[in-house]
């Protein structure tokens, strides 16, 4: 993928690509090359560390009928579902998912550690508040 654009499923960010867009779907990362036709959709989760196997399996399933459409398209198509553990364990589909797109080293041990602080500390805010109204929807 030469000439890379990214969208994220967030109001401040670059919309998805129209191919995306017109469908129900809307992964959370688009990773897309207009010159190639390839596209990556990142689906991010974060189970219990017990449910990440079910986790990845469960979102691989959710974009196979879109990957099909993309296909006939003429696109080459693949969702990364990654987990990353409720508790800050770092699934191995983070580390594919920056191998595929050439980071390594150095910077990919610091974003596998920001990974997982991230998702502990967003663990522990949600704990700390869980009988909050602003959580619930009562």
């Amino acid at each position: 993928m030469r000439r890379l654009g990214g969208s994220a499923d967030l109001l401040e960010w670059e919309r998805h690509p129209d191919v995306i867009r017109k469908t129900a779907l809307r992964p959370d990362i688009v990773i897309h090359s207009a010159s190639t036709q390839q596209i990556i959709m990142v689906e991010l989760t974060v189970p219990y560390e017990s449910r990440m196997e079910e986790a990845h399996t469960f979102k691989e399933g959710k974009y196979l009928d879109l990957i099909k459409e993309l296909k006939k398209d003429g696109y080459e198509a693949k969702v990364m579902p990654v987990e990353i553990g409720a508790r800050g364990f770092v699934g191995s589909s983070a580390y594919g998912l920056l191998s595929k797109l050439s980071i390594g080293g150095n910077k990919r041990t610091k974003a596998l550690r920001l990974l997982a602080e991230t998702a502990e500390n967003s663990s522990r805010w949600i704990w700390i508040r869980r009988n909050e109204k602003l959580l619930h929807n009562d």
